[in-house]
């Protein structure tokens, strides 16, 4: 919460600190959510380099399930994917890290501002 004998500075740097960590939480949120795609993905090539190739295999797109003809190919698909998602979740972990580097340098020099600020305020009360 931000206090109203806040200088105009402070209370803008509270913001950006706030907007900052909404940004974590945001890019934590599709973290999980592509780790989760990732590992569904990784069991899934499993299980279809496991099964002979006289084994059907069958695609759910929507509503649709059909049968595969070509089991290679849907690997092939499948492990792309696979590799785009974990280029992807890596770039998320580079952009967490940086705004959690940030956010603490911005923590830091709010808290210095705000410990400025308050004996500021006592030395003007004393005097």
């Amino acid at each position: 919460m931000v206090e109203p004998n806040l200088n105009a500075y402070l209370q803008n740097q509270i913001k950006q600190a706030q907007d900052m960590q909404a940004q974590i939480e945001q890019i934590a949120s599709q973290r999980y959510q592509l780790d989760m795609k990732v590992k569904e993905l990784e069991k899934t090539l499993k299980e279809l380099n496991g099964i002979g190739k006289d084994v059907p295999v069958y695609k759910n797109v929507g509503p649709v399930i059909y049968k595969i003809d070509d089991k290679e190919k849907l690997v092939s698909d499948l492990d792309e994917q696979r590799e785009l998602s974990q280029m992807r979740l890596k770039t998320l972990e580079n952009q967490q890290k940086s705004l959690e580097e940030k956010y603490k340098e911005l923590e830091q020099t709010i808290q210095k501002r705000y410990e400025e600020s308050t004996r500021s305020q006592n030395n003007q009360g004393i005097n």
